[in-house]
């Protein structure tokens, strides 16, 4: 049987032998809202547990609009424009508007893909910055949260009196969900405050993928309470990236009736654990720092110690932003945790990334089957590289037996599949 993965901008088409084909695991096909700026204006007039933007912010307001970065499908061009109209009814000035990229630990977006993600009109008329992860002169410590956690966070946001955070909620296998103040932590914080809450989440839930109260959530929520946040917009997509819906408001409530609406799309029921999974890491496809969300989403649907291949295309490499991140996988988990205990690494946010994957590598075996990373570099990390599907799967079958059953994700940065 031909299965056909999403792979980039393009596809992958491989050969499942009859009979061994469990299921292909794809987002549901939910219908787009027949007017997505009307979706904007809706929520912005019925925010969840908030005043409405155009009442709670004042004329006098200096505001930061926080929004994601081009790894992340939120499209914040359509987001934009409802939002800054509702700021300009309640009389603030476009000089005391700035929108800061959330980029946490990734790299700077060029100016071109801010004119792709953003808009031309809003980089002409607004300040849009990136924000500097390892900067101390561009951060601002505010105290410290649960577990010890410094909260390190973006100056520019801190120094603003009116702040709106604008993302997308799908499965995250930190979080739980994305969305909600998880775009201040990662995206505003400083190098050591993300570093140490991706320790403690692989330390925690190494794999909280689907889980909407989480001990990663906790540390979150706890960071937007520090340092403040008035309002998110977050919006729920369909598989093709179309809004389903839009929530606004306190990014608490509203946050969690968003992963009421987005469990709809992405929560997918399996009947039982494959053998092998194979699982494209679409649309998480830029560098493996992003394509690994494709193993934690194999991990729900696979047997332990089953077989996992990951369809990646990974055109930026590994990391660009966290080359020590191959060398640190290169590990047990058990020496993970004594690199970070004798203090043994620099990259403190590889480290915690690498803690929590590695969890989810050993008791598998994995394939990788991607033309950005080296065979060097997937040996490195600890996994087999093959050059197509089918050989990987024959890899595999040899290991798991002729009989044994295959199941395929199609979305594997977007999806949570629950056993049912």
């Amino acid at each position: 049987m031909k299965v056909t993965l999403p792979y980039g901008s393009g596809k992958v088409e491989f050969e499942v032998p009859e009979g061994r084909l469990l299921e292909v695991i794809s987002p549901s096909n939910v219908p787009a809202s027949d007017n997505p700026n009307l979706a904007v204006k809706k929520a912005l007039e019925n925010p969840v547990q908030s005043e409405r933007l155009v009442d709670a912010v004042h004329e006098s307001d200096k505001v930061s609009i926080v929004c994601d970065d081009i790894t992340r499908k939120t499209p914040v061009k359509a987001l934009l424009p409802p939002i800054l109209s509702s700021l300009k009814s309640a009389g603030v000035k476009k000089d005391s508007i700035q929108i800061i990229v959330a980029l946490g630990t990734h790299r700077k977006m060029s100016e071109s893909e801010m004119k792709e993600k953003y808009g031309e009109e809003v980089l002409e008329n607004y300040e849009v910055v990136n924000h500097m992860y390892d900067d101390p002169g561009e951060l601002v410590e505010k105290g410290r949260i649960k577990r010890g956690i410094p909260v390190w966070i973006n100056k520019r946001y801190l120094e603003s009196t009116f702040r709106i955070a604008v993302g997308n909620i799908i499965p995250h296998m930190n979080a739980g969900w994305s969305g909600g103040a998880k775009i201040l932590l990662p995206g505003l914080a400083g190098e050591e405050t993300v570093g140490l809450m991706h320790v403690e989440s692989a330390r925690t839930v190494p794999n909280a993928l689907g889980l909407a109260e989480n001990p990663t959530r906790e540390i979150l929520d706890a960071y937007a309470g520090e340092v403040g946040l008035n309002m998110i917009v977050n919006t729920v997509l369909n598989r093709d990236g179309d809004v389903v819906n839009v929530l606004a408001g306190h990014y608490v409530s509203a946050h969690r009736k968003g992963i009421t609406e987005s469990r709809k799309v992405y929560e997918v029921t399996v009947p039982e654990l494959a053998d092998i999974v194979i699982s494209s890491s679409y649309p998480a496809d830029m560098e493996f720092w992003q394509g690994e969300k494709g193993l934690f989403s194999a991990d729900l649907a696979v047997k332990e110690n089953g077989g996992i291949i990951l369809v990646t295309p990974c055109p930026e490499g590994v990391s660009v932003n966290h080359p020590e991140w191959v060398e640190i996988l290169d590990h047990t988990p058990g020496e993970i945790e004594e690199l970070i205990r004798r203090r043994e690494v620099e990259d403190l946010v590889a480290a915690g990334l690498a803690l929590s994957l590695a969890k989810i590598r050993e008791p598998h075996n994995i394939c990788l089957v991607s033309h950005g990373i080296s065979y060097k570099e997937a040996e490195k990390m600890r996994f087999q590289k093959f050059s197509t599907v089918e050989e990987a799967l024959s890899h595999l079958t040899r290991i798991y037996g002729k009989d044994s059953k295959i199941s395929v994700i199609t979305h594997g940065g977007d999806i949570y599949p629950k056993l049912g």
